[in-house]
């Protein structure tokens, strides 16, 4: 009941809203895009637990019993207040039976012990009502709130799945109700391995059934399990379904239907994604079905995605009585700085069907649409750390400046405000290398695809690793160049291939790209140093993973020419200048990124430098920072430095204060000229960009503008990193001249 009516509703699961390294941005869109769906309840992901196979800088809700990861916890803060503010309620599991975040067996091996003694190890289950207290009590830091009587919580569950004991499930049950009066309780429980036990139906401190059914669950009529799950708890407890998800539209149909009808309170799809906060969204498809992306787009129509929201948001206003209402017109998309009008980016608007760009030569107009019904579902892995390529205005004539500004589109034709403007970008003349051009080679085995997204019209596949497709580039101007590879969409292209970069007599190798993932757009994979002339290219080979689908795109490659970059792929420390510190190459190994990074593992002050000096520039560079939050530990970027780093200026992100800050040194003399608030979070990946035009200062986070200041103190110098008290890789070093 909510006060003295019923409460029912259609609802999402949402497995990476919870995660210690989510972005406040992104938390805000998929709570907003349920909220502008009419989608009012979200089941969370529980709180991660550390693993022992977790690699360095990884960073969980729990690190250990008693230890318990702020930043984290920060960012929960932060999903409590704009649940709140958006109407909004959560279902939050405290752990989960599996190890993708971490969870029972976890627990468990704190204390050394096996995966069962969980449940009845008596030093284990003190640790995890510790947790439970902790969480309960915490005072919400930007609501000053306790978790325990904020309204945005639904409900608490004892886990995710759980294969828990009755003994254990009662205990744990009965010490929350003994924290939080406030709030309904689940047990959490595997209904579909236990079925709907009588305890869970008997225990007064249990307040609702929530099973999960799906197809590969080998349901035959999933509509009968539903009704038979209804008359197992009615008059007893209220019924929802936790989680559904891989049944084709027909059959959601009519489990909506029997849900609406035969009086459960609920039923919670899995699951849903937001948009990644560097541009396009998170979307990992899973087999023959996937993930939601609110409205829906037509590339996951292969999963029924617009069939599936389409029908949910019809239930979640229908099962509530209410008319399924116009959509509300999207807020303005944030348009990222670009150094390239080939990989435009921004940060998409909560249930934005489409976009239209424009582009002018003033940043007053006359605007012209450069292309209209842009979509973004560009899918980004999840630790992604350059601006994901959303529009290519392959119009633009190099040496030409040009301003541009997006709108966005709701699906059923209204439009949002304006961005904000950038620019001006002048296009380079870029050297392009398409499959079946000049130097253009392969061996193995190849056929003609024309799928949408490839560029010219048609790209190359092959479904035999070890195959490779080569192109050649005739380089004019020695130089660094941005290399941006090509490739079309679909399901089942191959999760991991290998491209090298050959340059200057050295070659790159980028080991592992996922082709689901940024399709249809140039996407950046090196930025070395090329010599003039031929015998260079870039070579991919074809490759396989279990189970990720086998076939390779070949399509195009592009280099476009920079001041300076580095990804650190082949050069390690090479052409760089420190002081302090210990600099050298590593990789940096996440879920779903291999990269080479340059890290920086001393203590105290380290410095680093590359490339000429300059004047007015854009330096970009990707930061994540692995240990150490004390009051000033802090890893950046620094800009017109001086040969021996006494005077420069420095965009840094301060962990331990929470901030993005801008300082100016001068012979040694520190001034600080400005500072922003920011949910830092180590374990996260950063992009920070810092320009400079004349005595004007732009500092952005995440291609989002935090601080503009006006300082003539420094005109010309060094591009570099820098890091204080703080263990810190680097990647996608960038030096833009600018005009």
């Amino acid at each position: 009941m909510d006060g003295g009516a019923e409460y029912r509703f259609i609802g999402t699961n949402a497995p990476f809203l919870e995660r210690a390294w989510a972005d406040p941005a992104e938390i805000e869109d998929e709570i907003r895009a349920a909220s502008r769906s009419g989608i009012d309840v979200i089941r969370l992901y529980p709180f991660e637990v550390r693993m022992a196979g977790d690699p360095p800088g990884a960073f969980r809700h729990v690190m250990g019993p008693g230890l318990y990861d702020e930043s984290a916890f920060k960012l929960f803060d932060k999903m409590l207040q704009l649940a709140n503010a958006y109407g909004v309620r959560l279902i939050v599991p405290f752990v989960d039976s599996y190890n993708y975040v971490g969870g029972t067996p976890d627990w468990a091996a704190f204390r050394g012990k096996s995966a069962d003694d969980f449940w009845t190890d008596p030093v284990i289950r003190q640790d995890f009502k510790d947790f439970i207290r902790f969480v309960l009590n915490r005072v919400n830091t930007y609501t000053q709130v306790p978790y325990k009587n904020d309204k945005a919580i639904l409900a608490w569950q004892l886990g995710n799945e759980l294969r828990s004991t009755d003994a254990w499930t009662s205990e744990m049950a009965a010490y929350v109700k003994s924290l939080d009066a406030n709030h309904l309780v689940g047990d959490g429980g595997y209904v579909r391995a236990q079925g709907i036990r009588a305890n869970a139906l008997n225990d007064p401190n249990i307040d609702f059934i929530d099973p999960h059914i799906y197809l590969y669950h080998n349901y035959s009529d999933p509509i009968a399990k539903l009704n038979e799950w209804r008359t197992t708890t009615q008059g007893k407890k209220p019924l929802f379904i936790g989680e559904f998800g891989d049944f084709t539209p027909e059959v959601n149909e009519r489990l909506l239907q029997t849900v609406q009808s035969n009086g459960t309170a609920g039923a919670m799809v899995w699951g849903s994604m937001s948009h990644h906060k560097m541009g396009g969204w998170h979307w990992p498809p899973v087999g023959d079905w996937s993930y939601l992306r609110y409205p829906g787009f037509p590339s996951g129509n292969w999963a029924n995605e617009t069939a599936i929201f389409n029908q949910l948001r019809q239930y979640a206003y229908a099962i509530k009585g209410i008319p399924v209402p116009a959509w509300t017109v999207p807020t303005a998309p944030i348009l990222f700085p670009a150094d390239s009008v080939h990989a435009l980016s921004w940060l998409g608007a909560s249930t934005s069907a489409a976009y239209d760009l424009e582009r002018a030569a003033s940043p007053s107009g006359p605007w012209s649409v450069v292309t209209a019904d842009v979509t973004d579902d560009v899918t980004a892995p999840d630790d992604y750390n350059a601006s994901v390529p959303i529009a290519d205005d392959a119009s633009a004539l190099p040496g030409t400046s040009y301003y541009y500004r997006v709108k966005a589109k709701s699906p059923d034709g209204g439009y949002s405000p304006y961005s904000n403007v950038i620019g001006p970008i002048k296009p380079q003349e870029a050297i392009v290398a398409d499959n079946g051009g000049s130097g253009y080679a392969e061996t193995g085995t190849w056929g003609d695809s024309t799928l949408s997204g490839s560029y010219g019209g048609g790209s190359r596949y092959s479904n035999s690793a070890g195959s490779t497709a080569t192109w050649t580039l005739e380089v004019g101007e020695p130089g660094y160049y941005n290399v941006y590879v090509r490739y079309p969409y679909h399901q089942t292209s191959s999760q991991s291939v290998a491209y090298a970069v050959r340059h200057n007599g050295v070659t790159d190798t980028i080991p592992a790209v996922n082709q689901t993932t940024i399709t249809g757009q140039w996407r950046l994979i090196d930025t070395p140093y090329f010599a003039a002339g031929a015998d260079q290219y870039v070579k991919l080979t074809a490759g396989t993973v279990a189970g990720s689908g086998n076939v390779t795109r070949a399509d195009a490659v592009m280099l476009e020419p920079v001041a300076y970059g580095d990804r650190f792929q082949g050069t390690g420390t090479d052409g760089w200048t420190a002081s302090g510190g210990a600099w050298s190459p590593a990789v940096d190994v996440a879920k779903t990124l291999l990269s080479q990074t340059l890290k920086q593992s001393a203590r105290g002050i380290a410095e680093t430098r590359a490339g000429d000096a300059y004047a007015d520039v854009a330096v970009t560079a990707s930061v994540k920072a692995y240990d150490r939050t004390d009051a000033d530990s802090s890893s950046g970027l620094i800009a017109r430095a001086s040969a021996d780093f006494s005077s420069y200026y420095t965009l840094r992100i301060n962990y331990g204060q929470n901030k993005v800050q801008l300082y100016k040194k001068i012979n040694g003399s520190w001034t600080k000229l400005g500072e922003a608030g920011l949910i830092a979070s180590p374990g996260a990946w950063y992009q920070l960009r810092l320009e400079l035009r004349g005595g004007s200062i732009s500092g952005y986070v995440n291609g989002i503008r935090k601080l503009a200041v006006t300082d003539a103190g420094l005109t010309s110098g060094y591009a570099g990193l820098r890091t204080f008290e703080q263990t810190a890789v680097f990647d996608n070093f960038v030096v833009t001249v600018l005009d």
